[in-house]
């Protein structure tokens, strides 16, 4: 039986080219232990990972015995194609933790039949609830503070992490309020038959402590457990983890810590740094290799990720050649920055399928200027998971605003502003249209959102209201640019009109946050916006450890880059900027404002680059 699972194993690798390194081999291969392979950006630790599978199957572990956990369906998927044998359960976190409650769910008093809120149902649930707190109606002094949204963030805390509630800093008062608010919405779950996105890890944990036979029967379903990504991993996941190994302790992770970016889903870059502590028998296993950037890129991004002061040491390097300079351009506004990368990539064409180029940027919010500038200049585009600027829901409101207040008879306009917010709050924006004494494009903005009391509309309706308030701030700053309403509203049609990447034939540059850009890799990338305020962001700069996960996100954007990496900013720059070695840096400068810069390359000499980058 076991020769025929290693010739099984055999065919697999020859089948699928598992060719290894000899640190891939030694981590795919290493003995039975709790086991960390820390793989640096482009190190192939999926293909690792992959064969570490294949060999516990030749080892003879029968393959329906193994479970692999990943976060993203696309990484479930990659796996699964690599592998190419039936048995192992290849899952993400939130489908492995459905399977189990759709075989356990009648001990927590839900059918089997059971739904899954999505963030949008769970926030419509939970905006019910707090419509009846008694001192929470709508226009309250407590309601402005108390928002659905408030709600939402301590509830997926109080799911996500440990104590959360009792380690809350506010009043005792407060925590009873946060207390009747979750109790009712667990309510509100099970009388709908449902389990929200975070029950499907939490609710799993808390079964499975509080049920021994049921956690047996799972430790012992499986003799492996390997888990991806396991930097991204949150206090929870990591509960659900190590009790399903806990049994025979065959567990086998691999990640970066240096890829740490998501505090705000709660991961925790201490489990990561502490595997050996919180296993004492672990074997740690590095990857250093880099198989998919330039040597000037890896020592680049290498340098600045140095900086940070909780991390595992490591030294990335590649045998590529080290290809191009760093291209640093120095721009005079936003503008003038989204120009010059528009002219980039049209020098680009021929070199470069836009397919592999990627415009990477802290905040959505900065789309905007990159939108318009690829719009003039016909370069089709996709905004990688989000919406265009203009198409963004607040975005939309503000600018039916300023049509209505440029032309009263625009009946669409109105009924947008009457119809998604208030009949009486239009009225109010009517009369305060009537006595103001300026109709400046961005005075007319601010008195939309004053009298609809928007901030507070969105504070109360929507999860991500910080983020579409930045997108409003960006609409803000454009219009500023305008002293007439008609130019501004013909800039945005013009804009929308003339906006070629509708084309699904076409080949288009890639738009998308530093964020959603983990896990992918293009030919050319350009890293928008390094300013400080934005890449670090202006939340973060006050606190060591979010200026830590900062310099890791300009890590992962700057090794998104295959063989070209220009970075630019305006304002202030990144102090990230400031550890990149120099002698990997083309320095541009412009010589003109506007929307068609004129550049000049030279590189830089120690005081010029004191100058632009070091002195802030």
């Amino acid at each position: 039986m076991t020769q025929n699972r290693q010739t099984e194993a055999q065919k697999i690798k020859q089948n699928k080219g598992f060719l290894l390194n000899p640190a891939q081999k030694a981590a795919a291969e290493a003995p039975t232990a709790p086991l960390l392979i820390v793989a640096g950006a482009g190190t192939g630790k999926t293909r690792t990972l992959t064969s570490r599978i294949v060999h516990l199957i030749g080892q003879g572990t029968p393959a329906d015995r193994i479970c692999a956990i990943t976060f993203t369906n696309k990484a479930a998927k990659e796996m699964a194609d690599r592998i190419a044998v039936p048995g192992p359960l290849i899952a993400t976190f939130h489908s492995f933790g459905a399977r189990v409650l759709r075989k356990e769910c009648r001990t927590l008093g839900r059918e089997p039949n059971f739904v899954i809120f999505d963030d949008h149902d769970s926030f419509d649930l939970l905006k019910k609830i707090v419509k009846i707190i008694p001192g929470l109606e709508r226009g309250s002094t407590k309601s402005r503070k108390y928002t659905p949204a408030f709600f939402s963030q301590r509830i997926s805390e109080i799911k996500n992490l440990d104590g959360a509630l009792e380690v809350f800093r506010g009043s005792p008062e407060e925590k009873v309020l946060i207390a009747s608010v979750f109790e009712k919405y667990e309510a509100a779950l099970a009388r709908n038959n449902a389990f929200d996105f975070d029950d499907l890890i939490e609710k799993v944990v808390a079964l499975w402590n509080t049920h021994p036979a049921i956690l047996e029967k799972y430790q012992m379903k499986f003799d492996a457990v390997l888990v991806d990504e396991y930097q991204d991993i949150n206090p929870k996941q990591y509960k659900l983890v190590k009790l399903l190994a806990g049994a025979h302790r065959n567990l086998s992770v691999v990640g970066d810590d240096e890829q740490t970016i998501y505090s705000w889903r709660y991961a925790n870059i201490k489990t990561f740094l502490d595997f050996d502590k919180l296993w004492p028998d672990a074997k740690v296993y590095f990857l250093e290799e880099n198989y998919r950037s330039t040597g000037t890129i890896i020592r680049a991004a290498s340098a600045v990720a140095q900086h940070n002061l909780f991390r595992t040491p490591k030294k990335l390097w590649t045998e590529n050649p080290d290809g191009d300079l760093i291209t640093l351009f120095e721009a005079w506004g936003e503008n003038d920055e989204a120009a010059w990368i528009g002219e980039q990539i049209i020098k680009a064409q021929g070199d470069t399928a836009r397919s592999q180029i990627a415009i990477l940027y802290r905040t959505n919010a900065q789309s905007r200027a990159i939108e318009q500038a690829l719009i003039r200049r016909e370069i089709p585009y996709q905004i990688f998971g989000g919406l265009k600027f203009y198409e963004r829901r607040e975005v939309k409101d503000a600018v039916a605003a300023l049509r209505w207040a440029s032309n009263t008879r625009d009946e669409v306009a109105k009924e947008r502003l009457e119809k998604n917010l208030s009949k009486k709050k239009f009225g109010l924006f009517r009369a305060r249209l009537a006595e103001a004494k300026s109709l400046k494009p961005q005075d007319i903005i601010k008195i939309f959102l004053d009298a609809f009391g928007y901030f507070d509309y969105l504070e109360e309706g929507f999860v991500n209201a910080n983020e579409r308030e930045e997108n409003i701030a960006e609409l803000i700053a454009f219009a500023s640019e305008f002293e007439e309403l008609p130019e501004l509203l013909e800039r945005i049609s013009l804009l929308q009109a003339t906006d070629t990447t509708r084309d699904e034939n076409k080949e288009k540059v890639n738009m998308m946050t530093v964020h959603l850009a983990k896990g992918l890799e293009f030919d050319r990338v350009f890293i928008a916006g390094a300013a400080e305020g934005l890449l670090p962001h202006i939340r973060s700069i006050d606190n060591d450890a979010s200026l830590e996960e900062e310099r890791r996100l300009m890590y992962v954007a700057m090794t998104r880059a295959r063989k070209k990496l220009s970075i630019s900013f305006y304002g202030m720059p990144s102090r990230f900027i400031a550890e990149i070695p120099e002698d990997c840096l083309d320095l541009v400068v412009t010589e003109s404002s506007g929307d068609e810069a004129s550049v000049k390359h030279y590189f830089t000499d120690n005081s010029d680059f004191e100058e632009n980058v070091v002195d802030f």
